[in-house]
């Protein structure tokens, strides 16, 4: 079921079966722009149910497949709105062989999204390509795998797993970043982009959505990439 997040934004959450059984508590964002376009950002398995939940609130003009780990049902919602234009980010081509999509840039406002919607992509990970986006008329930041906020789940694996990489029951990015990190200096730049955008609410892929203070949380959690900005006092 949808749930609204704030206006013009629903988003849609349920878990995601991984190995060994672990089930990720994840988050499909739905982002309403002039004329009542929609972006599907970030899509998980949606039943007939919910499209009609979406389809009521307008048309889906775009699908957005934000980083190069978050594309498992970018297909089965390409069949469901096969005239809806796909963004994905680049070398997303290389798991999803086949598969027609726009390449998110960089940065800036996507023409799609007519300035509704900025982008940026924290560059040095290539293996992620995480691209985060802002929607500057609610203030409201939306990542993938930036960072987590989980505090409950469903089963036992799933917080053994995030006690591990550091982000159990708190505003937290993963270890596992560090380790996929080829150029902090270019990714810590990137998170520096971010943080100078107007936003105070943070919608993730994966927790609790962060309704206010989310600019000064996400500065603590990314300070290992940004040394030079100190930490700020959460709200």
């Amino acid at each position: 079921m949808l749930r609204p997040v704030t206006e013009d934004i629903w988003a849609f959450d349920a878990d995601l079966r991984l190995p060994g059984g672990m089930l990720m508590p994840s988050r499909t964002t739905i982002v309403r722009l002039a004329g009542d376009r929609l972006v599907v950002h970030s899509p998980l398995g949606i039943s007939d149910e919910l499209a009609r939940e979406i389809e009521a609130l307008g048309e889906v003009s775009t699908i957005v497949a934000p980083s190069c780990i978050h594309f498992l049902f970018l297909k089965r919602a390409m069949a469901r709105w096969p005239k809806a234009r796909v963004m994905g980010a680049p070398g997303l081509e290389k798991k999803v062989p086949g598969v027609g999509f726009a390449p998110l840039p960089a940065s800036g406002a996507p023409e799609p999204f007519g300035g509704e919607l900025l982008v940026r992509r924290i560059e040095g990970v290539p293996y992620i390509q995480e691209h985060v986006f802002l929607h500057p008329k609610t203030q409201t930041l939306v990542v993938t795998d930036l960072v987590f906020n989980i505090h409950e789940t469903r089963g036992f694996g799933m917080p053994i797993f995030l006690r591990v990489v550091g982000a159990w029951k708190k505003t937290a990015q993963s270890r596992v970043w560090r380790f996929l990190t080829k150029d902090c200096g270019l990714a810590g730049q990137c998170v520096e982009d971010v943080l100078a955008w107007p936003f105070d609410r943070v919608v993730m892929a994966h927790g609790d959505v962060l309704e206010k203070g989310g600019r000064e949380v996400l500065a603590n959690a990314l300070a290992w990439m940004v040394p030079s900005i100190p930490k700020l006092n959460a709200a």
